[in-house]
């Protein structure tokens, strides 16, 4: 699976449509993760979640599932480690609790 990294401050631009374009016609299965989710408010950062991944439905190659991240504050990092090792078959999908 490729991911595809989009600025959440922006969302999915025209720009964007063309890997996407890419990654269904070749049969690439693509998962959307929205970077710098830290400068918004949770809210919009729901709402473009929800947005997105109306956008994405019915792409043949995109998988269901948008990410929001932040590397500034660690915010969805663990999730998006998680759902890249359960692709590559390593460990299951969900994030095991801190154990500090």
């Amino acid at each position: 699976r490729a991911y595809l990294l989009i600025d959440a401050r922006h969302g999915l631009k025209d720009v964007d449509k063309e890997p996407m374009d890419a990654f269904d016609k070749a049969a690439v299965s693509y998962q959307i993760i929205l970077t710098k989710a830290d400068k918004m408010k949770p809210a919009e950062v729901e709402a473009l979640v929800a947005k997105t991944q109306a956008a994405i439905i019915k792409r043949p190659a995109a998988f269901p599932r948008v990410l929001a991240t932040s590397s500034e504050k660690g915010t969805g990092i663990p999730e998006l480690r998680a759902e890249i090792a359960a692709t590559c078959e390593i460990l299951p999908r969900t994030p095991e609790p801190d154990a500090g």
